[in-house]
This record gives structure tokens, sequence and C-alpha cells, in this order.
């Protein structure tokens, strides 16, 4: 029951002897006083309720007649429980698991002379000991990042837009909701990582799924908030490359059907689906894609690093500032007819602040510890030691006695 405000329940008084007075007080039976005070305290509950409602929308809260208000029980989703963070979080607890890669030398890059992303020629790189994720961050992890981290907005929800396959589109979003860009592609208004499709999308059965519409900049973000950071390019590949050192692919040289979350048919009118999927695929959909146990290491979603982005052929100063992303995507193809050909040195360039809906990451830890090239973390300098001043004996002037 609200409570009550002294001036509401002065004038309720007031307007009661009023009535009184008016009608003859001597001539109302008790039953008729008690009439009248419900009908006057009924009244002032109203007037109350009014003015409640007054003052949320005062304060910025929307209150429409006739709304019910929305409890837990209302929401289809346990998401959108208050205080469910931790609870999500060990849930899925086995989408954070990390593995160790030791120290060592490999072959980067791609033997393919027709290639112009830069993964050609192929090149001996030495990498430190790292941590690597088991599998790209999903959407599940990111809302719990973002259910601690209130205040902060991805890049596109700054934006206001990001990219999205036209294919996937509903009709009113791509009727009032987007522009045409490149072939098959859509610049989509409030599209991104809870609405992957646009604003008539949403994350429901897609929680194992990689987060997408997330920049250069939100992966850091996200990585750093959990004492992480984005792994190198020459560590992504290694990773990638484990246990089959200078092969194409993750598993070997030949191609294996559902292996990865690749597009096949007529780009990009026709997919079909061959793999299971036709957007992004939950990130163990398919088994590991390599002998250590990494999952969707090509395919899916490309994956940022924190490598800068060369183009063979442009002078150097003449080129604009741009990042590797790794791994290829759902958009992709085993041969690079549909868009990018998917292998362990492809790789792109893209802008910090890009966005768009094949666009995830994965994170690292350096492990120093294991290096046997590194110099040790223990102290070797010399214990402090109080100085001792030293004393010296003043020479005597020659008139001094």
């Amino acid at each position: 029951m609200p409570v009550v405000s002294r001036g509401l329940l002065l004038s309720a008084i007031v307007s009661v002897f009023a009535l009184l007075w008016a009608t003859g007080s001597a001539d109302l039976t008790d039953d008729q006083l008690k009439a009248m005070e419900a009908v006057n305290v009924k009244q002032m509950l109203k007037n109350e309720i009014k003015m409640g409602a007054k003052e949320h929308r005062r304060q910025g809260v929307r209150k429409y007649e006739g709304e019910v208000e929305q409890t837990e029980q209302n929401y289809t989703h346990p998401f959108f429980k208050p205080g469910i963070v931790n609870e999500i979080r060990y849930s899925y607890r086995k989408y954070r698991e990390m593995i160790f890669l030791k120290e060592g030398k490999f072959w980067m890059g791609t033997n393919d002379p027709d290639s112009k992303t830069g993964e050609y020629p192929m090149r001996n790189v030495a990498v430190k000991s790292f941590y690597f994720d088991t599998n790209p961050v999903i959407n599940a992890e990111y809302w719990a990042f973002r259910a601690q981290k209130k205040f902060v907005k991805s890049e596109a929800e700054k934006k206001g837009w990001s990219w999205v396959v036209d294919m996937f589109l509903s009709d009113e979003t791509r009727d009032y909701y987007s522009m045409p860009g490149a072939r098959g592609w859509s610049a989509v208004k409030k599209a991104s990582w809870d609405k992957p499709e646009g604003p008539d999308s949403n994350l429901e059965e897609r929680w194992k799924h990689p987060v997408v519409h997330i920049s250069w900049y939100d992966a850091k973000m996200f990585c750093e908030f959990h004492g992480k950071r984005l792994p190198t390019e020459p560590e992504w590949e290694y990773a990638a490359r484990a246990g089959v050192k200078n092969r194409a692919y993750p598993w070997g040289d030949n191609w294996e059907r559902r292996r990865a979350n690749v597009w096949q048919g007529d780009w990009p009118y026709e997919n079909r689906k061959a793999d299971g999927y036709a957007i992004t695929s939950p990130v163990d959909a398919y088994k590991p894609q390599n002998l250590i146990g990494l999952y969707d290491m090509i395919g899916n979603v490309w994956e940022w690093t924190s490598s800068s982005y060369v183009e063979r052929g442009v002078q150097p100063h003449l080129q604009s500032s741009m990042v590797v992303l790794k791994g290829g995507s759902y958009v992709d193809s085993v041969n690079g007819k549909i868009n990018a050909a998917v292998r362990n040195g492809q790789r792109m360039g893209q802008k910090q602040d890009y966005t768009a809906a094949n666009v995830g990451f994965r994170c690292a830890k350096s492990a120093p510890e294991f290096d046997t090239t590194t110099t040790s973390t223990v102290q070797t300098t010399t214990p402090y030691k109080e100085r001792v001043p030293k004393f010296h004996r003043r020479e005597k002037n020659k008139d001094e006695l």
C-alpha cells in the first residue's frame, strides 16, 4: 500500500467535514459516515498514485496506464535476472579455458605467390610461451562482461550501425534500417553484439555462439578487463598449426567436411548449409580443429590480433593504420572463390573501429616463467645495506696549535 502524504490526508479530512456540514451530520448514520470515509480514502489513494507516476516520469521512468510490472517470471531467459553474472560465468566456465603453448619456432605464412594479403612468402618465426583461449569469446561471456561494465558501449553501439549479411535481414529491417554496401552486405542501423541482424533480432538460442560486431577496441578492453591481451599474429598462427606445422589447415592438408563453418552455395543469394549452419555456429559445434584441442580456429568468425597489417606493394607511409584479423568466417570458402580462402596463413586487414556480423576475437596471456630464453624474474641485485658514513681526518692548518 502506498504511503499517504500528510497534505492529502488533511485534504481528505477537510472534505469529510465539509460534506457533513452541508448535509447535516445529525441526519447521517454510522454506516453512511463509514461509506463516505471509504470513498474519500479511495480518492486520496488515487491521487497519491497519480503523483507517484508523475514523479516517475520526472525521474525518467516511463509508466503506462494498464502496464503490467515486469518480474523475473516474465522473462524468458535467465540472463535477465539481477545478480546472475556469477551463475552465468560458472555455467559457461568451460568456454573460458586456456591452453598453454610452449615457446618455439615455426614456418609462418603460405607458399602461394598469388596471395595478395601478405601471407606469402613463408618465413621462420619464433614465439615465446603463452596461454591461448580454447574458443572464441562467446555471447554469454561478453554479456557477463557488459553486466559488470554497465556504462561501457561497444563501437557498433556508439556508431549506431554495423555490417550485416543482407541475406539474413528481415524485410522490415532491409526496408527501414539498412543501406546496401559491398556485394552481399548492408549497413544496418542498431545492429550490435546483442542484435546481430538488426533491431528485430536477439541472442536467444545463441549464447554459445561467438560474439560479433566487436571492434578491435572492444576486444582489447574485454581482454584487459580479465587480465589478458589480444594475441599477436605469430601467436595466433603458431596455435593454429600446433601439431601440424607447415600444413594448410589446423588438422592437416586435406579439407575435412564438418570441421569448420564456411559458406556453401551461390554468394550472396544461397547458402546450402552443408555444414549445418547458415550464420554463426556454437563454438563447440564441431570437434577440435587441431591436436591440442583448439576450436574454431578457421571459419565461423574472423578474430582480432594485436599485429599491424601492412599491404604488399604499398609504401608504409601511404598506408592507413590497420590491424590483422585471422581465421576466416562463415561467409568465406575453402577454395577462395567465395570471399577469402580459409586456411592457417590467411589474414585480413581492417581499421580498429571496424565491426561486422562475422568478426569476433579470443584472448591470450603471456607466460614468461616458462621461457628458457628469458631472464629470471628473481631479484639478482645485492641486498641493500645501510651506508656507514666515513669519517675523514681534517688536516690542521699550520697556524693551528
